[in-house]
């Protein structure tokens, strides 16, 4: 009996403690901590991480990953591991700090702040006004260099190259051995090779630059060109260290510049709009040439472009077009052609209007790859032989998202070529394809169709590492399953009948482009198998954890700042939008959720957002979207659905799916139907500006930076004064056709057309300086609805653009937005400071 009443009393006093954790407020993100940086030793003995938040700074956590080693250091945002495992170096408010990890001692030197290691961990260079101190870690001893412009070391740390203002300088560091090797003043843009034991480096000033080259073993550099186009820029060495790709800059000729007009004449004939920036014919563009100097390949200009990496011997190039209008004009759809970097001689791989997208050069420059948009098929160009071949004829499943929303193609990508090209790994919707490019042998589904088989996304882990990989090496994946579970697989790059998730788990540790900040990919310690990665979920900030499986995590940092106050749930809803379509969102819930509670209900939306599941939402002020975190912690409940949107019926797919949510929510007990609020931002501005021209369900709205009037934005300018033909018909907006041949579908997809019809108050929030949509947009609403007597407020912050920056606009706007849903949704005191009339 004692212990019952123990018990009893222990939840009642856990039940008190969650019901008294305060709301998030406005200013909560200022003392918010969140994880930095972080990084482990290439032993994997050792972890540092850095931590904070704006009030209280950020500070370095230092520990052994076995063991109870730790130390923090305050006022510390990021730190360096020294190759050689034995120090871990920092800039601090006390100096460059040098913490010894074998015997735990740290030093200080005040004089010095930003650092550079070089690799072997034996040295680093601070600069000290116009004096570079190179210091050696292992024995504490300095060097000193006065006059030192800029300093760069080698691959390896074995070199470093010392630009005074008049000379070069390349010291040995293993010999202490200084050698000038260039009296030139100027020099710039250092470039090492490869190979770690030649440079490249640039002197002069425009439009007298020239370029220099020099190995080790030489007397000193040499020239490889002087021209006067050569542009004052980096500077890149080819893989086999054989080439020098360089920028080249025309020399404006005032006297001959067109001289300033009032008036600027609008030519249908023109390939660009008035608006648009054409190609500037003195901007840098590319070209190559020997590392001995000789013949110079020109490979851009103002009609010709790069469109994918240079190899040794080849780079693919297309011509200069207004691609947005490729979709209505076949002269504006790119050709491709492969250029030799010896001669400049061009081979036309693709030719307009044949429309490709993945159009890529293979690393071991063997092939070149593309998909056929007509043909919906992958293809290889064997540059040897100059056969085409297609890859996937074979294959069932399609290559191409048929889930974007839009009428533009995009297909699920290229994952990257094994080494010597042996192989190419393409993705499909859920699964992995190895292709031959030479076609000789059939492909391979390398997942073994889990992906399809179980709706599981599979992704490389590292696609920078194929290209090292032969066939049956193994490698990593990541998984995403439907239900926003995240895991890993480890296959090998052949069959693999049994293929399946080591484990998944309900968070996110890594998925590539689940969210625009997407959490990073394990980082391996180069000597040992330990990896470091993040692990996040709705409940629990992003934090630290280490594996040598990805079976078991365990946890290395505890950043966890929503314990103090009232958080959040997240629950995966799916639900009927029809007969044949399934709804998917995210409902969030406070945290001392009372399902005996009725609660108002914000619904927000841009596309597919259920992928963020798992994501630790956002602790800030609005720059014109909804900060759920605020509003879950306050009172509200969030609903986040995916809009799906067939091409040409944006609008009606829109309503279906957030009035068949409301349907479905509004049988849950706790939802308060008569309280429904709408919030939106760009798109999803004009998704409810749509929902409240043809539905009463909404008790609120507030639509940020959101289209309007379909007629008017199809005719008007937009991102650096494009048209906005293209995202009308076939991008964003996705009509699918042009306003004359069906108006039909504009009307019905303008809600200022049915302005009469809104009942729904509306606080807008729309700033003149939006380069992304029209400030008309907003205001041809807001004056159908003022003239209507509706209930209607626009926000316009000075000097703003599509979103808010500025902090005061931020810290005003979130306040206006939370106390209009306030008003409407809690039924909170009349809301006065939207109007001069109270």
């Amino acid at each position: 009996m004692r212990y019952l009443f123990i018990l009893l009393l222990l939840v009642c006093t856990l039940s008190v403690v969650n019901a008294q954790k305060p709301p998030i407020t406005n200013m909560t993100y200022k003392g918010w901590d969140m994880l930095l940086n972080y990084n482990i030793s290439d032993n994997g003995k050792y972890i540092w991480y850095t931590y904070g938040s704006e009030v209280a700074g950020s500070s370095l956590v230092v520990r052994s990953v076995h063991g109870n080693y730790s130390r923090i250091f305050s006022g510390v945002m990021d730190a360096a591991f020294t190759s050689d495992n034995q120090h871990l170096v920092f800039s601090s408010p006390q100096g460059l700090g040098i913490l010894k990890l074998r015997n735990n001692t740290i030093t200080y030197d005040k004089r010095l702040s930003n650092y550079t290691l070089a690799a072997g961990g034996k040295w680093i260079t601070a600069k000290v006004s116009d004096t570079l101190v190179l210091k050696d870690l292992h024995t504490t001893k300095e060097y000193a260099f006065k006059g030192v412009v800029s300093s760069l070391f080698n691959e390896s740390g074995s070199v470093l190259l010392l630009n005074f203002r008049d000379s070069l300088v390349w010291l040995n560091l293993a010999t202490m051995h200084l050698r000038k090797i260039s009296s030139r003043s100027n020099i710039d843009n250092l470039v090492f090779a490869h190979a770690d034991t030649a440079i490249a480096f640039t002197s002069g000033t425009q439009p007298d630059v020239q370029l220099h080259y020099f190995s080790n073993g030489m007397d000193s550099g040499r020239y490889v060109i002087n021209a006067p186009a050569l542009a004052n820029m980096p500077l890149q060495f080819s893989e086999d260290d054989q080439l020098l790709f360089f920028k080249t800059v025309k020399v404006r000729d005032k006297q001959h510049e067109s001289s300033y007009s009032k008036v600027s004449i609008w030519d249908y004939r023109d390939v660009r709009l008035q608006s648009q920036s054409a190609p500037d014919p003195y901007s840098p563009y590319t070209a190559v040439v020997p590392v001995s100097g000789g013949t110079v390949t020109y490979l851009e200009n103002i009609d010709t472009t790069l469109v994918s990496t240079s190899g040794n011997k080849y780079a693919l190039v297309s011509n200069v077009v207004n691609e947005e209008d490729g979709y209505w004009n076949d002269q504006q759809i790119r050709s491709y052609d492969l250029i030799s970097l010896s001669n400049g001689l061009k081979k036309n791989i693709i030719h307009a209007p044949q429309q490709v997208r993945d159009f890529q050069l293979s690393p071991g420059e063997l092939f070149v790859i593309w998909y056929d948009i007509t043909g919906q098929q992958y293809f290889t160009y064997e540059i040897a032989t100059g056969k085409t071949r297609c890859l996937t004829e074979s294959i069932t499943v399609s290559f191409i998202r048929e889930r974007i929303n839009r009428k533009e193609i995009f297909t699920y990508g290229i994952a990257g070529w094994l080494a010597n090209d042996q192989r190419v790994l393409i993705y499909d919707e859920y699964d992995i394809w190895m292709l031959d490019p030479s076609g000789q042998t059939a492909p391979v589904n390398i997942t073994n169709h889990y992906g399809h088989q179980h709706q599981t996304v599979v992704r490389v882990v590292y696609p920078h590492q194929l290209s090292i990989l032969s066939v049956s090496d193994s490698v990593l994946l990541t998984c995403l399953d439907r239900n926003k579970n995240n895991g890993f697989m480890s296959i090998t790059l052949g069959t693999n009948p049994a293929a399946a998730p080591i484990k998944m788990d309900p968070v996110v540790y890594h998925f590539p482009a689940l969210v625009v900040f997407e959490p990073p990919p394990p980082i391996k310690a180069r000597q040992a198998n330990i990896y470091l990665l993040q692990r996040q979920s709705a409940t629990q900030a992003p934090n630290l954890v280490i594996t040598t499986d990805f079976k078991t995590f365990s946890p290395f940092s505890d950043i966890q700042p929503q314990h103090n106050f009232n958080w959040l749930t997240a629950e995966l809803v799916h639900w009927p939008i029809s007969d044949s379509l399934t709804g998917t969102g995210i409902l969030y819930k406070p945290e001392n959720f009372d399902s005996t509670k009725r609660y108002p209900v914000i619904f927000t939306y841009y596309e597919e957002r259920s992928n963020e599941l798992n994501i630790f939402p956002h602790v800030r002020l609005s720059s014109g979207t909804l900060t759920i975190a605020w509003y879950v912690s306050n009172g509200y409940l969030v609903f986040v659905p995916d809009i799906y949107r067939p091409t040409g019926k944006s609008g009606t797919a829109i309503l279906q799916t957030v009035e068949s949510a409301v349907r479905f929510l509004s049988l849950r007990t706790y939802v308060n139907a008569a309280k429904l609020g709408l919030q939106g931002h760009s798109f999803g501005g004009y998704e409810t500006n749509y929902i409240i021209a043809h539905s009463n369900l909404f008790a609120a709205a507030q639509s940020s930076a959101g289209p309007a009037e379909l007629f008017g934005l199809h005719g008007g300018l937009g991102f650096s004064g494009r048209s906005y033909h293209f995202i009308s018909e076939v991008g964003q907006i996705n009509q699918g056709v042009a306003p004359w041949k069906n108006p039909t579908i504009y009307i019905d997809g303008s809600p200022v057309l049915f302005a009469d019809k809104i009942n729904t108050p509306l606080l807008m929030m729309h700033n003149k300086e939006d380069g992304a949509v029209p400030f008309s947009q907003s205001v041809a609403l807001f004056t159908a609805l003022r003239r209507l007597g509706k209930p209607v407020w626009l926000l316009e912050y000075k000097g703003e653009g599509h979103v808010l920056y500025d902090w005061e606009c931020q810290v005003d706007f979130t306040k206006r937005q939370e106390e209009f849903f306030g008003r409407y949704l809690k039924g909170d005191l009349p809301y006065t400071n939207l109007s001069k009339h109270n």
